[in-house]
């Protein structure tokens, strides 16, 4: 077995316990579902949307895990189901809401950066994004409460974990409170 298929293994058996599948199943209810797994024509509808490839890692959590209902926090976003339409409560509707031209301000170092993806809600206006288009994935935290509209977008993030599998091993090993 390979580490990414190892990884995949202790996620699927950590989110069949819907008192471990997110880290908010401790405060939040009703208890967060995890959802179906995404079908591959989902995955190739949001990739195309996003215009870059999901990283294999995720794309294969969606596939084989769930795609929505899982995760650190209040979990990952999924991508939008068959028939539906991008919205805020999916990693492609909130990228295009984060990079819409309509948010774009004069200055273009305060723009949303191309393939920064927010993925993992912290509650509140706190999220952390994942660098889509750079391996091995780094995730960033950006506090909404500390950012403001005329700063730029990079220098309000905070390094999480240099990729999207090691902050997944953290939630592994950590348990919430």
């Amino acid at each position: 077995m390979d580490r990414m298929d190892d990884l995949i293994a202790r996620i699927r058996t950590r989110v069949a316990d819907p008192l471990r599948a997110v880290d908010a199943a401790a405060w939040v209810r009703p208890l967060p579902q995890v959802a179906p797994p995404a079908t591959a024509a989902e995955l190739d509808a949001a990739e195309e949307a996003l215009g870059f490839p999901i990283p294999p890692l995720l794309r294969r959590l969606y596939a084989e895990v769930g795609n929505d209902g899982w995760g650190p926090d209040y979990g990952l976003g999924g991508v939008p189901t068959a028939g539906s339409v991008p919205d805020g409560n999916d990693l492609v509707g909130l990228y295009q809401l984060c990079t819409a031209p309509e948010r774009d301000l004069e200055d273009p170092e305060a723009q949303w950066p191309r393939g920064l993806v927010p993925l993992i809600a912290l509650g509140c206006v706190s999220m952390e994004c994942v660098d889509f288009l750079h391996p091995p994935y780094p995730v960033f935290k950006l506090d909404g409460d500390r950012w403001t509209r005329d700063q730029a977008v990079v220098d309000a993030l905070i390094p999480v974990e240099p990729s999207l599998a090691e902050r997944l091993e953290v939630w592994l090993t950590t348990e919430s409170v």
